[in-house]
C-alpha cells in the first residue's frame, strides 16, 4: 500500500479543486483515486484533466487555470531552477515505471555494448532512467553504448520499429506493443529498485488551495 498525504489549507467542503496529470502508465495513480472516487469521500469536489505535456500543465498552473498537477519531477527541477514559485507536495511513483527494450535476441544486457540506444531529450525521465538502470547493470553509458534522443515513447518504439536504435526504454503499453513486433523487455528497470521520484504531485507554493476542512487529501493503492 502507498499512501500519500496533501497538507494543502483549510476551507469550505466541496470547493473544486483543479487537478490535471501528463504522463503515461505512472499516473494511475491519479486515475485510481478519481476512479474510486477517493476525494470526494475526503470532501473535495476534484476535476481531474489529461493535459498531453509537463511543460503545459506547468504554464497552466502558473497561470492560475490549475490548482495541482501530477508530473515527473524534471518538471519541477528546470522550473524551479527558471525562478518558478512551485514545489513537489507528494511523491507518488519513487522508482522508474519502464523497461529496456530490445530484439529477442539479445539475451545478456552485455550485449548491448557497441548498440545504439534511443532516449528522450537530455535531462527528461527517460534519459535519467537509461542511464541509472545501465550504470547499476554494469555498462557505462558514456563509453559501452552510444545513446540518442529520439522524442517521446511513441517515437521510441517507432525508432526501435524502423532499426534507428537497437534498444529503447519504454513504458506500458508501448512495452506491449513492442512485443506485437518482436521486441521483448530485457529489463524492468523498476524491479532494479533504483531510488528516485519519478512522478509527483506539485503546486503553487505561495498559492492558497481550496479543500476541505480537514486539510488532507489521501491516496491510497
Amino acid at each position: 500500500m502507498l499512501a500519500g498525504t496533501f497538507y494543502l489549507g483549510s476551507a469550505k467542503a466541496q470547493e473544486r479543486l483543479r487537478i490535471a496529470w501528463a504522463g503515461g502508465a505512472s499516473s494511475a495513480p491519479i486515475w485510481i483515486v478519481q476512479e474510486k472516487g477517493l476525494m470526494k469521500k475526503q470532501g473535495v469536489n476534484a476535476e481531474i484533466i489529461r493535459v498531453g505535456a509537463s511543460t503545459m500543465a506547468l504554464q497552466a498552473m502558473l497561470a492560475g487555470e490549475l490548482d495541482v498537477i501530477g508530473t515527473s519531477v524534471t518538471t519541477l527541477v528546470t522550473s524551479r531552477l527558471a525562478g518558478a514559485d512551485v514545489t513537489m507536495i507528494l511523491a507518488i511513483v519513487p522508482t522508474f515505471p519502464a523497461h529496456i527494450v530490445t530484439s529477442k535476441s539479445v539475451t545478456d544486457v552485455k550485449q548491448l555494448k557497441g548498440k545504439v540506444g534511443g532516449v528522450g531529450r537530455p535531462g527528461t525521465i527517460t534519459e535519467i532512467g537509461m542511464r541509472l538502470a545501465l550504470v547499476r547493470l554494469g555498462l557505462d553509458s558514456n563509453v559501452d553504448v552510444r545513446l540518442v534522443p529520439v522524442g517521446s515513447t511513441a517515437d521510441a518504439l517507432a525508432a526501435l520499429s524502423k532499426g534507428v536504435v537497437q534498444f529503447g526504454i519504454l513504458v506500458e503499453p508501448f512495452v506491449r506493443e513492442a512485443e506485437k513486433f518482436g521486441y521483448k523487455s530485457l529489463i524492468d528497470i523498476g524491479s532494479l529498485n533504483i531510488p528516485f521520484n519519478t512522478k509527483g504531485m506539485m503546486r503553487r507554493m505561495r498559492r492558497r488551495m481550496a479543500i476541505h476542512h480537514t486539510g488532507t487529501v489521501r491516496f491510497l493503492l
